[in-house]
């Protein structure tokens, strides 16, 4: 319903907006220009509110959802621009035109891009120097190369927009309508600007999942598996996972006296000896718990089937038991969206990992939740150049570029 009602007011306020730019004069009107940089403000900071209180309410409700990710970056878009919008409220609120504010919305992008490029630098390095620590402790494989290829990929974005633009502006006919070359900049901008606050708002979402503390109420723990070693037993990342289990199961029942059911979830793979469930299950049992308390699953090959499978089996027992389940700390956010895709009302908690592998990993998982959301980014950029065209055009037509 939320959502109906700021689109509805997101039309209006772009049909009143179109109305003001043919019946006024541009420049001069002050007053009017105030009311409405107020008003531009005061809906920039709801949208941004809102999206708050709707990340609020999932966390609250302990969901996982890519709606957080997603409201997240338009959350830190619009507080930027909400700063720069008041800056030109404050500083030219005695020669404010129409005109200034068209010229501050549409070079927000741009503003926006510039202002993060220090924290895209940042960012760029630290996936360097860790990269690099992880190819000399583990060896050279193309997957340990993300956090090196993720760093120049967003270095390239950050600079290559504008040689982009150079590019068509000099491809384009000199007469050539100019707001197509205004469009073109700002378009390469928004789509900049829209992958910094994804990325941003990912690795925000991801560190925050794989720090969360659940509640010491469940029945079951899923514990989802990962590669073993070829004898059989655990490598340390599944280790990590199969211990913050056995860790959250020992302090549930000396703070709440109460008992869970452990369930290993993994299948076996080509060059495995057992599968992993069996794995994890031989290690629980040498860690002095019950076999009564531990439930194989052993048939699932990735994460949608750990969940999966893992779910049918608990049913089996206890269709209203809560559940959580226990994985690397990287993981724990695309796991728990998959959980909750999968109708599974679940919590998640993470295991520590090494420091040097945790950002290759957490790159991995970043790639991996675009990917899975490709559509509705495409869909998204669409939306954004559709109305940047618009906007662009309304501006060259009544000569504010």
């Amino acid at each position: 319903m939320k959502k109906r009602i700021y689109g509805i007011v997101s039309i209006l306020l772009f049909f009143v907006a179109i109305l003001i730019l043919t019946i006024i004069d541009k420049t001069s009107n002050i007053r009017l220009s105030l009311v409405i940089q107020a008003l531009l403000i005061l809906y920039l900071s709801k949208v941004a509110w809102g999206c708050i209180l709707y990340i609020k309410d999932l966390y609250q409700r302990k969901k996982y959802s890519y709606a957080i990710i997603m409201n997240l970056g338009l959350f830190i878009f619009l507080i930027i621009n909400i700063l720069r919008q008041l800056n030109l409220l404050i500083v030219d609120w005695r020669l404010i035109s129409i005109e200034a504010i068209y010229m501050n919305t549409i070079d927000s992008f741009s503003y926006f891009a510039f202002l993060i490029l220090p924290l895209i630098v940042i960012m760029a390095i630290y996936s360097f120097v860790t990269n690099i620590f992880l190819i000399v402790k583990e060896g050279y494989r193309f997957q340990n190369l993300l956090g090196i290829l993720f760093g120049v990929c967003i270095l390239l974005g950050a600079f290559a927009s504008q040689y982009v633009y150079l590019f068509f502006n000099n491809l384009v006919l000199l007469n050539t309508k100019r707001f197509i070359k205004i469009f073109i900049d700002i378009s390469l901008n928004s789509a900049l600007c829209y992958f910094y606050c994804i990325t941003v708002a990912t690795l925000y979402a991801n560190i925050m999942a794989g720090k969360h503390k659940p509640s010491l109420d469940k029945d079951f723990v899923i514990i989802l598996g990962c590669k073993i070693k070829p004898d059989g037993t655990l490598t340390p990342l599944l280790k990590g996972r199969v211990d913050k289990a056995i860790e959250f199961a020992k302090e549930q029942e000396e703070k709440n006296n109460k008992k869970i059911i452990f369930v290993t979830s993994g299948g076996k793979g080509e060059d495995e000896s057992i599968s992993e469930a069996e794995a994890m299950k031989k290690y629980l049992l040498d860690n002095d718990v019950n076999e009564e308390s531990i439930i194989v699953e052993n048939k699932s090959i990735n994460t949608f089937q750990n969940m999966r499978f893992s779910k049918e089996k608990i049913d089996k027992i206890n269709k209203e038991g809560r559940i959580i389940f226990s994985t690397t700390n990287y993981h724990v956010f695309r796991s728990g969206v998959i959980a909750n895709d999968e109708g599974i009302d679940c919590e998640g908690m993470g295991s520590k990992t090494k420091w040097y592998f945790y950002t290759n990993a957490l790159i991995r998982e970043f790639i991996a939740n675009l990917f899975s959301q490709k559509w509705r980014h495409i869909g998204m950029l669409i939306m954004i150049n559709i109305s940047l065209f618009i906007l662009v055009f309304l501006g060259y037509k009544y000569n504010l570029i």
